[in-house]
């Protein structure tokens, strides 16, 4: 992961991504979800691939790679439970077809597979991006929004949600006060946090993404149209 550097972003001119843990866990979350979709996993590959190319710089921060290693391993083994399930509850279905109708042989083995190369993706992702440390003006700030309940903060949550966002608030102030004009866009499938029920951001955190001329982004599919790609 790359050293932040305020002035050096500014100076590539390229577009800004801010990613939360939740989006990058998504990339090789459990894909039998319901709200599993290819085309946000596809926008993954093809941003890391930007990220790498010098297209586009993507900060992770502080927070986010502490709470990505502690949830790695416990996604991946859902992942492949999860999969292991289907596979099995397919063969099941085929197995009773099979008595009433002539046996069709499948496969499904292959789908056990995937969940490392998704995670070899998430590795580029953490390779190529950016570090941006955290502070203990941004933590200050995020604690004043979880003892005000203010967006992304809820009530009974823990301040980690706000620290991110503040780490965020923070780089992007720097790399706009050293001259960056390209596109910032903050990305986070935490919807409940950041969205009404209108699918808009919550007014209580709308005016801080304006302060900072920040798009927000509920998933790959979406951040990867902000960001003009």
């Amino acid at each position: 992961m790359r050293s932040f550097d305020a002035a050096e972003i500014a100076a590539r001119g390229v577009p800004v991504l801010c990613i939360d843990t939740c989006s990058l866990l998504d990339i090789m979350r459990d894909p039998t979800r319901e709200d599993a979709r290819p085309n946000e996993r596809r926008a993954s590959i093809d941003l890391v691939a930007r990220i790498e190319a010098g297209d586009l710089v993507c900060l992770v921060a502080e927070q986010v790679r502490l709470e990505f290693g502690t949830l790695d391993l416990t996604i991946q083994t859902q992942a492949v439970n999860a999969l292991k399930a289907l596979r099995e509850q397919v063969e099941r279905v085929n197995e009773i077809h099979n008595l009433f109708l002539p046996a069709v042989p499948i496969s499904l083995v292959h789908l056990d597979m995937q969940v490392a190369p998704a995670r070899a993706v998430v590795g580029r992702w953490l390779a190529a991006a950016t570090s941006a440390p955290g502070s203990g003006d941004a933590l200050a700030r995020a604690m004043d929004r979880v003892n005000r309940n203010i967006t992304p903060a809820r009530q009974g949550r823990e301040v980690k949600d706000c620290v991110v966002f503040e780490t965020y608030l923070e780089a992007i102030t720097k790399v706009r006060a050293a001259g960056m004009p390209a596109t910032a866009v903050m990305l986070s499938s935490n919807t409940k946090e950041y969205l009404s029920e209108r699918r808009v951001l919550k007014a209580d955190i709308a005016s801080d993404f304006t302060r900072v001329n920040m798009s927000f982004a509920p998933n790959m599919a979406a951040a990867k149209n902000l960001l003009g790609f």
